[in-house]
């Protein structure tokens, strides 16, 4: 089974200020997917110049 990931960063108002997607291919340990996912959480925020995120 393949995974894919969503990202939607907003703003303190609630306004989306950027979205995407990512696969993340055959992931069998829920871990790992999740640490896959933070990392491309890391990745966009940090291509769209923003440097204070928070991961939810």
């Amino acid at each position: 089974m393949t995974s894919t990931m969503g990202i939607i960063i907003k703003n303190h108002e609630c306004l989306v200020m950027g979205a995407c997607t990512y696969p993340l291919g055959r992931i069998g340990d829920p871990t790992t997917a999740k640490a896959k996912a933070c990392l491309h959480v890391v990745i966009f925020g940090e291509e769209m110049g923003f440097r204070d995120l928070v991961v939810k």
